[in-house]
């Protein structure tokens, strides 16, 4: 076992993602309390941001994973209103990367794209 986590220590983690992650998790602080049930969210280790909103008779979230080092993708994650499982429904590529700052605004830019506006 330690020389897997020797291997783990080894593995150079990627200054993009860190910062992607620390704004992401700021924005999480905010909108966490909105969602009308906390436990319906996506989770997961590379779910770094999730954000509901309102979608006729479903209960959905967008969502801004990480794919694998540097590589992002946004993803629409819904349920029925009385259904029990979270499904993920559409995925859009994340292709203009290099910055965080372009990450976020495509992010946010199919955040108003999913609700319409």
């Amino acid at each position: 076992m330690t020389i897997l986590n020797e291997l783990l220590q080894m593995v150079s983690k990627s200054e993009l993602d860190e910062q992607v992650k620390q704004i992401c998790d700021e924005i999480m602080k905010e909108e966490r309390p909105k969602f009308l049930n906390p436990f319906d969210e996506p989770i997961g280790p590379n779910i770094f941001l999730s954000v509901q909103f309102p979608d006729k008779k479903y209960i959905s979230f967008l969502c801004l994973e990480r794919e694998s080092k540097e590589k992002y993708i946004v993803s629409k994650w819904s349920k029925p209103s009385n259904g029990t499982v979270l499904k993920r429904q559409k995925v859009w590529e994340v292709e203009d990367i290099g910055k965080a700052e372009k990450i976020l605004k495509f992010y946010a830019e199919t955040l108003k794209y999913v609700r319409g506006e």
